[in-house]
């Protein structure tokens, strides 16, 4: 397999939604001309994932982020490694967010939800699902649950007595208030996503809503095993995942 009939395939897992109708939102930064049988994936593409597919011999990448252009050089030097190296890169960012496989799904299922809703509309799709407990469940279980799922040291606001049945994720950078008025207006007693600010919590405080925030990297990397393993049903791959450090939540880096 190609790269050509692999982004063929990817583009089937998205049907009806069209990828190319969201430029800005999917498509490969790099083309390399190797036969894939390791694919590797993560969520962000930045120098230290370019470098781990490069360690772990990967034929192509797959990430949920393209490298930020507000990030200036690493870009530039991220596509150049995978280049040299001839690893083929391709990015499915908001249709991802959107799928019925995708981010906020995924989280909600790991975590023992039944998805049940969506808001956090962007461009037409969903980046938000609202997920329901099968029966009530405590509040820090769920952040036990949120934690093992994740793997992140999750930070959390515990800002009602009631047990949790409602749940609104939006995975990643999900912490406008927006969204968490918008979970709220449908039922929601607690919101999850993967950053915050001083106006979400003041804002989840004032309508009395739980938070719980992990990483924008870990609340997502879900939804890209959720790609990988539905595109491995297409294809014939080895899918590798790529680590990447909660260096989000302040650990201390090695050089």
């Amino acid at each position: 397999m190609n790269f050509d009939e692999l982004m063929d395939e990817l583009k089937e897992c998205f049907l009806p939604i069209h990828l190319e109708q969201y430029p800005d939102e999917f498509g490969y930064t790099v083309h390399s001309g190797a036969e894939i049988e390791r694919l590797g994936y993560a969520t962000n593409l930045d120098i230290h994932v370019a470098s781990q597919a490069i360690s772990a011999q990967v034929d192509a990448l797959i990430t949920h982020h393209d490298a930020w252009e507000f990030l200036y050089d690493i870009r530039a030097i991220s596509y150049e490694k995978l280049a040299n190296a001839h690893i083929s890169h391709c990015f499915v960012h908001l249709p991802l967010d959107s799928a019925p496989f995708g981010t906020a799904v995924s989280l909600a299922q790991r975590i023992g939800l039944v998805p049940k809703d969506t808001f956090a509309f962007e461009n037409g799709l969903p980046c938000g699902r609202i997920g329901e407990s099968l029966s009530p469940l405590d509040f820090l279980d769920l952040v036990t649950l949120v934690r093992a799922a994740t793997n992140d040291n999750v930070r959390y606001w515990h800002n009602h007595s009631k047990a949790v049945s409602r749940v609104g994720i939006t995975t990643g950078g999900g912490n406008a208030t927006d969204y968490i008025r918008q979970a709220v207006d449908r039922g929601c007693d607690t919101f999850i996503t993967g950053e915050t600010s001083l106006y979400t919590a003041q804002y989840a405080r004032h309508i009395e809503v739980n938070l719980i925030i992990g990483t924008h990297t870990h609340t997502e990397l879900l939804g890209v095993q959720s790609l990988v393993d539905l595109l491995a049903t297409r294809a014939p791959f080895e899918g590798v995942l790529l680590q990447e450090d909660p260096f989000e939540l302040g650990a201390v880096m090695g050089i």
